[in-house]
């Protein structure tokens, strides 16, 4: 597997292999579809010896559940229950022969009770057990879990990295809409149709800063009879706000001030629909109202 960006972590951690210097813990940190889940697993394998293998018992995945609600999506906290088994997982030889891997995927996922659980084993960690955390938000793993991992913060690549990635083509489109994420990027080029889904995106929101409140609460009505999309129109929104302010693009008539509230209402939007039983038509009728 090809890592694209993130020479100097993958160069850190090679090192690590070399020397026999492996930490018993780590924090992949940074925003999503950077690669930090796939360079994890690189690492997993080749601790193990097992970079050949389809199936890899010596290494272990926790990731969250998912429960459908009203066409939403929502993710669930990962369970103690789940951190509570690691501690007999850990203690079985490894099948390799060499060491035993955890990959909890999205672990700002997990609950304090989860973490605290997580804190014993980190303090007393099994011979030969790597455990690394994939987050995307650091602020959300508690300060005793942080201070026993080394912490490798991932950041966005390049454009010319993005570039570099395909061969040919017109990929101006997905190197805009990939926001400097490889992740992102492979995604856009298998599916073009999720491409004109962000396009559309930024056309909606060109359009409802313009409009006046009725014209919003026409199209938030219409938009919260699919509440499958909710989610992901009004996080482009925001990855697109951001750029407008970070990038000075200005594709939208929104000063930086205007462009920061805006960001600031939508998310708050966000996490009421994604973190509650709110109806999202009101929810997003109080987000025209604020716009």
């Amino acid at each position: 597997m090809t890592i694209v960006g993130h020479q100097k972590i993958t160069k850190y951690l090679d090192k690590s292999i070399e020397k026999n210097a492996i930490s018993h813990a780590y924090i992949f940190c940074g925003p999503a579809h950077l690669g930090k889940f796939s360079l994890a697993l690189e690492f997993a394998k080749k601790i193990t010896g097992g970079m050949d293998k389809k199936v890899n018992p010596d290494i272990i995945i926790i990731s969250p559940e998912t429960e459908e609600k009203k066409g939403i999506i929502k993710k669930k906290d990962i369970k103690i229950e789940k951190i509570r088994d690691l501690e007999h997982e850990l203690s079985l030889t490894a099948y390799f022969g060499k060491h035993k891997i955890v990959i909890i995927d999205e672990a700002d996922r997990l609950s304090r009770a989860s973490q605290n659980a997580l804190l014993k084993t980190l303090e007393e960690p099994p011979q030969k057990a790597v455990i690394i955390l994939v987050v995307e938000n650091i602020n959300k793993i508690i300060a005793t879990v942080k201070s026993r991992c080394v912490i490798k913060k991932f950041n966005l690549i390049k454009d010319s990295e993005i570039a570099e990635m395909f061969e040919g083509g017109n990929i101006d489109d997905i190197k805009f809409w990939a926001f400097n994420r490889p992740g992102l990027a492979v995604n856009l080029q298998k599916d073009k149709k999720e491409l004109e889904r962000r396009k559309k995106a930024q056309k909606d929101l060109e359009e409802i800063i313009r409009a006046d409140l009725s014209e919003r609460f026409y199209f938030f009505e219409n938009l919260s009879k699919d509440s499958s999309q909710i989610i992901d129109e009004l996080n482009f929104w925001v990855v697109l706000l951001r750029k407008n302010i970070l990038e000075d693009c200005r594709f939208f008539q929104l000063d930086r001030k205007k462009s920061f509230a805006l960001i600031l209402n939508i998310e708050k939007s966000l996490e009421i629909i994604s973190q509650t039983n709110s109806n999202p038509r009101l929810v997003l009728e109080n987000l025209a109202l604020e716009m």
